[in-house]
């Protein structure tokens, strides 16, 4: 069996920094004040003290594109799966707008509000640790992958991704590089 790849969705799959930060931006939340990206949306509302609903109505999905390579690298994997801080309604929403199906998906609600796991996810795909590799955006991906000892690889065509490497990550330029890590 070769590993699957596990992926976070926003800021890995989709170059969607702008479109998470325009309710911010339209509820007057300044730059300094807002919440670092990666957060549960719950908890990211909680700091700058509005509401889920309010950031809601000011967030466009359509607004989140697939980086380049990234519909391509979809359609070759056989099985895969995606871990995200992301709503579940709003994640399923935009897979579905995409016409992406992963093997399993789970998402914010999945974890009572909190920060994504990994293991309900090998689970629902029947992995071990070895089998799988997880690709994502932001420390808390690597710390997400860390703790149930997943290889870890930085989606380095984010360059804001990019842009917080630390040393030993594995950081992929494009997205057709994840095929090359599943052995």
């Amino acid at each position: 069996m070769s590993q699957v790849a596990l992926f976070d969705f926003d800021g890995t799959l989709v170059d969607s920094d702008g479109a998470l930060v325009r309710p911010f931006e339209a509820l007057g939340i300044a730059e300094a004040d807002r919440p670092p990206l990666g957060l549960p949306l719950v908890e990211a509302c909680r700091r700058v003290g509005i509401t889920v609903e309010d950031y809601l109505a000011h967030y466009d999905p359509s607004a989140a594109r697939p980086f380049d390579g990234v519909p391509e690298l979809i359609a070759a994997l056989d099985r895969w799966g995606v871990a995200s801080n992301k709503q579940r309604d709003s994640g399923r929403r935009e897979l579905d707008r995409l016409g992406w199906a992963p093997t399993a998906a789970f998402f914010s609600d999945d974890f009572g509000g909190q920060e994504k796991e990994l293991a309900p996810l090998l689970a629902a795909l029947d992995l071990e640790p070895a089998d799988a590799v997880y690709i994502g955006d932001t420390h808390h991906d690597r710390d997400c992958a860390a703790l149930v000892g997943i290889p870890f690889a930085l989606a380095g065509w984010n360059p804001r991704a990019r842009a917080a490497a630390e040393p030993g990550d594995t950081v992929l330029d494009h997205p057709r590089q994840v095929l090359d890590l599943l052995v």
